[in-house]
């Protein structure tokens, strides 16, 4: 292996090295909440706000989430949201849980529906901070104006990490050849 692959190869070593690290603590699991929503429009098919959150509450909590909140615990939102949303700190809060927004868009938005995707970091308790994904979706009226709200958090394992290393590693062995070739 010639000096410059070796370094290359000893970086991504590190750099999975540090990864790894990083996810000592994560948070795993996934948390739903459900309640109210006042729209920037008379329909959701035009809106592109969330005005305000009415009773938000977990409506269920599982893994890490689980541990430290349950069904019915009352939930703070930021408002107002744009669905095209960048960031945006503690979007939402909930028994020492906090969410920071990093993007969202819409999905589909037709007919009276609105599905609105993204992603952001949450943290709280004792646990690394993470970023996770989740989902919105609301109606018109004949829903009350209810929302759902689902969010999950997960990390690869061990063996998810050395199978990506390992094909770099390859990879990296392939692109030597080819230069050696030449």
């Amino acid at each position: 292996m010639n000096n410059s692959l070796f370094k290359i190869a000893s970086a991504l070593l590190i750099a999975v090295g540090l990864t790894a690290t990083s996810f000592a603590n994560p948070i795993n699991g996934n948390i739903t909440f459900k309640g109210g929503v006042t729209l920037d429009s008379t329909t959701v098919t035009t809106a592109t706000t969330v005005l305000s959150w009415n009773d938000a509450q977990v409506q269920n909590a599982d893994g890490d989430f689980a541990t430290f909140t349950s069904s019915g615990r009352s939930v703070a939102f930021n408002a107002p949201w744009s669905f095209n949303s960048g960031a945006l700190s503690n979007f939402w809060s909930v028994d020492g849980f906090t969410f920071d927004l990093i993007s969202s868009s819409v999905v589909y938005q037709n007919h009276g529906f609105i599905f609105v995707d993204g992603s952001g970091t949450v943290s709280g308790h004792d646990f690394d901070s993470y970023v996770g994904t989740w989902s919105f979706t609301t109606q018109d009226r004949s829903s009350g104006g209810i929302f759902s709200f689902s969010g999950s958090s997960s990390v690869p394992d061990s063996g998810t990490t050395a199978l990506l290393l390992g094909t770099a590693l390859v990879g990296m062995s392939v692109i030597a050849r080819r230069r050696k070739a030449v």
